[in-house]
C-alpha cells in the first residue's frame, strides 16, 4: 500500500491564511498522511519577485506550521547554491518517502505554465497534479498537460495573495485574519516590507544575515 503524501511548494513571501487553507483543504480532499510544504530557494520564473531572505522565509513558514499535525517543511530548495527545479526536488522527496503516492498541489494559474517548467514531463509522470482553484483562472487542462493525472479539489477563492499582503503591510495595516499571528509578530518586530513599490509589488525590506 502506498501513502499519500502532498507537496505545496512556493515562496511563500510571506505565508499567509490561503497557503494553509488550501493545505488544509487539499489533505482532507485527498486523504493525505502528510504534506510537505516546500519553500523556494531560489525559483527560477520568479527571481525579481523573492523579497524576504530565505531564512526569514523559512522562520516565517515554521512559525505558521508550529503545533500542525501532519505539515512538515522540506528545505532543501533553500539550502541549494543554484537555481531550485521542482523535478530535483520531487526525486529528493521520492527518496526519502519511497513508498509515498505523491500529490503535488497547484493553483489553476498554474496550469497554462507548467509546460515552461524544467523536465514537466518527468515532473507529470510522478505526481498526482491536484489543482486548487483560483479567482479569475480557468480550470480548463490544457493540451500540453495531455495524459497526466490531474484532479481539482476545493479551494478558498479568496484572492489572497502574498503580493497583496506586502503592499498592505507596507501601507501600515496589520492584516489581521490574514496572516497567522506570529507570522505577523516576526514581520514586525524584523521590519519587514516596510516600503513597496505598487506598480510592480517589489517591496525593500531588511534582509537578515
Amino acid at each position: 500500500m502506498t501513502v499519500p503524501v502532498g507537496v505545496l511548494g512556493g515562496i511563500f513571501d510571506p505565508v499567509h491564511f490561503g497557503h494553509l487553507a488550501t493545505a488544509s483543504l487539499a489533505c482532507e480532499f485527498f486523504h493525505l498522511e502528510k504534506i510537505y510544504f516546500v519553500p523556494a530557494g531560489i525559483p527560477p520564473h520568479k527571481l525579481t519577485t523573492v523579497t524576504a531572505s530565505a531564512s526569514d522565509r523559512l522562520a516565517m513558514l515554521r512559525l505558521a506550521l508550529e503545533g500542525e499535525q501532519g505539515a512538515a517543511i522540506w528545505d532543501s530548495e533553500i539550502r541549494r547554491r543554484e537555481v531550485s527545479y521542482t523535478v530535483d526536488t520531487l526525486a529528493e522527496l521520492r527518496e526519502t518517502v519511497s513508498d509515498a503516492s505523491l500529490f503535488f498541489i497547484v493553483g489553476a494559474d498554474n496550469l497554462h505554465e507548467i509546460h515552461t517548467w524544467h523536465r514537466y514531463r518527468d515532473i507529470l509522470a510522478t505526481v498526482t497534479l491536484c489543482v486548487a482553484e483560483r479567482p479569475g483562472y480557468t480550470m480548463e487542462i490544457p493540451e500540453s498537460l495531455a495524459g497526466a493525472r490531474i484532479q481539482a479539489f476545493p479551494s478558498p477563492l479568496w484572492g489572497l495573495s502574498s503580493t497583496q499582503l506586502r503592499r498592505y503591510i507596507s501601507t501600515g495595516y496589520q492584516c489581521r485574519y490574514l496572516l497567522p499571528d506570529r507570522v505577523r509578530e516576526y514581520i514586525f518586530t524584523r521590519g519587514l516590507y516596510r516600503t513597496c513599490d505598487d506598480r510592480t509589488g517589489t517591496v525593500q525590506c531588511r534582509q537578515a544575515h
